[in-house]
């Protein structure tokens, strides 16, 4: 019998905001539009694969996964087209927001701020991570950890990122933990705190725990391995139904995982042009250098210097595998192989954490290795491949030739298309950049790389 994945994932099904009304002495009637509406939140609970018996009325919102909290009011997803991403996506907090996130401890933990500090501290002491938190007592913040009676059986309960902040919300059971050891009461702050960042529980596939949901075109999408950390993980603090008996402090898997969705940001060149697994322009006209190192670095038309960082393939993929490197309008990375595949990440940094390889087709006659270069028009994402022939077609991110079949295109004045690295598309001018071996480029259009701005070198 195959062992099912117990490894660290990312959550696909980001928290739901939890809506706290004050509730008003005498009032216990309460309206059919509301029965209804409860109704409805069940039976969204149930069609996602939670049993009933996994199911918790807590009153204003329901708690599956002992710390997976759905507002009674919350809108339901339609079912009848592709889900919405606020639902079905998982979220990371953004790189402006992850090296200063804000933990406002409310007075009803006051009892336990050791506790609080102790599990802080294990998340800012991860090695080569650039996530950060910083406790605060008045002003801003980005999370709250609050005291609050989830009955029997569920220790805390948190929301997840959402449009690159944190999960804003954290609850202790703390009467109920409080006879737990204080590593026990930590760990469980901890655990929660990685909700707050993405990740969900390590042991999601053996407890049972459903993998439904959808991309934002409809594609089937499921907790997410993160990247190079692969393998079972039995001490991982992120495994739930552990509560006051698993590991109280983060494995050498736990700080994998860590470092690999929030790695530390340095600078300088991600390789040279000859040694760049792909290039492209991002929505904000950076320029992203992808290098076979394994590192990618935003800079300019001109220059690979700039802050620099990991980026990761899917299982199975290497850095010498990649064909080419692109970057729709959404900022999501696109990735095409030398096998016929291709996959797609949430960021520049991860490709495999959006939709996993799946094959893809060139105009008849082509194969992989004829491209020399793939970008995305920003205004409609449609996919422009270039071939060492001269030609080009448009097409999606799985059929390249799907709505305009080969043309012709011209080089600057002494160049051949063997001396392409690659080319990029321009976010807000919509200008086809051209880079080549010899460590020049130009600017032009789809039918004339040297257009607009003729050859010029890099810094």
């Amino acid at each position: 019998m195959k062992n099912r994945k117990m490894i660290v994932r990312l959550l696909m099904i980001s928290a739901i905001s939890i809506s706290i009304f004050a509730c008003k002495k005498g009032e216990n009637n309460v309206s059919q539009e509301e029965v209804k509406k409860t109704d409805a939140v069940y039976s969204y609970i149930r069609s996602l694969g939670f049993p009933a018996s996994a199911i918790k009325d807590l009153g204003k919102e329901y708690l599956v996964e002992e710390d997976i909290a759905f507002s009674k009011d919350m809108i339901i997803p339609s079912t009848s087209g592709p889900k919405t991403e606020q639902y079905y996506t998982g979220n990371l907090v953004s790189s402006a927001n992850r090296t200063n996130i804000r933990i406002y401890v409310d007075a009803s933990m006051a009892s336990l701020s050791a506790e609080v500090n102790s599990a802080v501290n294990q998340w800012n002491t991860v090695p080569s991570s650039n996530i950060h938190f910083n406790l605060v007592t008045s002003g801003s913040y980005d999370i709250l950890i609050m005291d609050e009676n989830l009955g029997n059986g569920y220790c805390g309960v948190a929301r997840f990122p959402i449009n690159g902040n944190a999960g804003g919300l954290i609850k202790i059971n703390k009467t109920y933990i409080s006879g737990n050891s204080f590593d026990q009461r930590q760990r469980t702050i901890a655990h929660e705190i990685g909700h707050c960042v993405g990740f969900r529980h390590t042991n999601w596939s053996a407890n049972g725990e459903p993998q439904n949901g959808t991309d934002d075109i409809g594609t089937p999408a499921s907790a997410i391995d993160v990247p190079n950390v692969g393998g079972t993980d039995p001490s991982s603090i992120m495994n739930g139904g552990q509560c006051g008996i698993g590991a109280a402090y983060f494995s050498v898997k736990d700080k994998q995982a860590i470092a690999s969705l929030y790695p530390v940001v340095t600078s300088g060149p991600s390789g040279t042009l000859t040694t760049m697994a792909g290039i492209d322009i991002g929505v904000d006209d950076g320029v992203y250098f992808w290098g076979l190192s394994g590192l990618v670095t935003k800079g300019n038309s001109t220059s690979i210097n700039g802050p620099t960082q990991q980026y990761f393939l899917p299982s199975g993929k290497n850095f010498g595998d990649v064909i080419d490197m692109a970057i729709s309008n959404a900022g999501r990375g696109y990735v095409w192989y030398k096998d016929g595949t291709m996959s797609v990440g949430q960021s520049i940094g991860n490709f495999g954490d959006y939709i996993l390889p799946k094959s893809y087709v060139l105009p008849a006659g082509k194969t992989p290795l004829d491209i020399v270069g793939i970008a995305i028009l920003k205004s409609n994402d449609h996919c422009f491949a270039f071939y060492s022939d001269g030609t080009f077609s448009e097409g999606n991110s799985t059929d390249l030739g799907a709505y305009v079949g080969l043309q012709n295109y011209a080089l600057p004045p002494g160049k051949n298309y063997n001396e392409i690295v690659d080319i990029g598309i321009a976010a807000s001018s919509g200008w086809f950049y051209a880079w080549y071996s010899d460590n020049k480029m130009s600017v032009g259009t789809s039918t004339d790389l040297n257009y607009w701005i003729p050859l010029k070198s890099m810094d």
